[in-house]
């Protein structure tokens, strides 16, 4: 099994070998005296690996990311069921954090409303290779697939504790709102904002319903930093958090770099893990809150800007005119976003006057050295020849744009 997942993933990958490994695999099942033998084997393995995995970092979320994006949506509806399991065999509905938890909400794992685990009653992976009508030859390829991937995948850094090492009860864990989370109002308001945003045909009216956006939620995120400035006694980098940003392809380099800027922006800082397919972001709740919701809009705008740009003229339909004018777009609307954050701190310091300065910059220090100290050996991202004219059609689509500009912004 091992020599079969060796040959399906990673530097040992090789074809030849992996057909000839899955074929004896599958003369093995199809044997009377051995069946069920491969696919009880894989399903223990699946579920080994994926313990292991999260104890090296890796969360539920990070693992179905990654598998779907080396392989299929059926491979990933495998490392799901595989997942259901262990969450069922660890008691994941009485234990796991509230984070780990709306992962697997997302998942479809865990059904909030019931307090229940979805699936993983029965082998994981006898359950999906039924419920996708699979051959033997196809189910074990892919089964070996996936746990090659599971055995090679990286150690990450541990953002959020496994069920190793959790307690008996989750029952005592404190509520998000006491931890320093963003009011469920203030990001009702926000999604809204940045709804109309992606809905509207006029790129300057998305573009200000964005910047209104931004400046909410800036102005929250200083109230919120004079709060705790006023109320914390062990220092303001114990609210740092980090989290994951899974990104797909295409262009998932240029994506980073576009959520890069959006996290520059709000005080947050982004590094990217390409082998992977996620960033992770650094910096207080309600910045990585705002980041992530930006980031998530302005790539649906940016999609959307990109393919009005390229409709009408069939010589930019190619990659290196996309990845320019994503950059642009990005480095553009970062610039613009960072001014009405400015506009917002110079209001804000009319308010609080000059005791702001201090608690802001305490912030940015704090982000930073929790940034140091998580990623010592970051570097930067190489740099490529860039398509002059996607680079200028970027950064005129985020010029039209006009990103908070005047009474478009503050009428909001």
């Amino acid at each position: 099994m091992l020599i079969a997942a060796h040959c399906a993933y990673g530097p040992n990958e090789h074809p030849v070998r992996l057909a000839a490994a899955v074929g004896a695999l599958t003369d093995l099942e199809l044997d009377p005296a051995g069946a069920g033998h491969v696919g009880s084997q894989l399903n223990t393995m699946l579920h080994e690996a994926v313990v292991s995995l999260y104890a090296n970092g890796w969360q539920p979320a990070d693992v179905a990311h990654t598998v779907k994006r080396h392989w299929t949506v059926r491979a990933q509806r495998l490392v799901i069921a595989v997942i259901a399991g262990e969450a069922r065999s660890c008691d994941a509905m009485l234990r796991a954090p509230e984070a780990w938890l709306a992962q697997l909400v997302d998942l479809g794992v865990y059904d909030s409303a019931r307090g229940a685990i979805v699936g993983g009653h029965h082998p994981a992976f006898a359950g999906w290779a039924r419920a996708e009508r699979l051959d033997p030859d196809e189910w074990v390829t892919i089964g070996v697939q996936v746990l090659g991937q599971l055995l090679m995948s990286p150690r990450q850094a541990v953002l959020i504790d496994p069920p190793s090492s959790w307690s008996a009860s989750n029952r005592g864990t404190v509520p998000s709102a006491a931890r320093g989370d963003v009011d469920a109002k203030v990001l009702k308001v926000v999604r809204a904002l940045l709804n109309q945003a992606e809905r509207t045909d006029f790129e300057a009216e998305a573009e200000a319903f964005t910047a209104k956006a931004q400046e909410m939620m800036t102005c929250y995120s200083i109230d919120a930093a004079v709060l705790a400035s006023s109320a914390c006694h062990t220092g303001l980098g114990t609210g740092v958090e980090s989290r994951r940003v899974h990104i797909d392809s295409p262009y998932a380099d240029e994506k980073a770099q576009f959520l890069a800027v959006i996290a520059a922006v709000n005080s947050a800082r982004s590094v990217w893990s390409p082998s992977v397919g996620f960033s992770t972001v650094v910096g207080f709740p309600v910045d990585l809150h705002l980041t992530d919701l930006l980031f998530t809009s302005l790539l649906v705008q940016a999609t959307r800007a990109s393919a009005d740009a390229t409709a009408t003229n069939p010589n930019r339909r190619t990659a290196s005119f996309r990845r320019a004018f994503l950059i642009a777009f990005a480095h553009r609307i970062g610039e613009r976003l960072e001014a009405t954050k400015q506009r917002a701190c110079v209001d804000a310091e009319h308010e609080y006057g000059s005791a702001l300065v201090p608690i802001l910059a305490d912030r940015e220090a704090a982000v930073t050295d929790a940034f140091d100290r998580a990623f010592p050996e970051t570097t930067a991202m190489r740099s490529r020849r860039v398509n002059a004219d996607g680079w200028h059609a970027g950064t005129a689509a985020a010029d039209r744009a006009q990103i908070g500009a005047g009474p478009a912004v503050t009428a909001g």
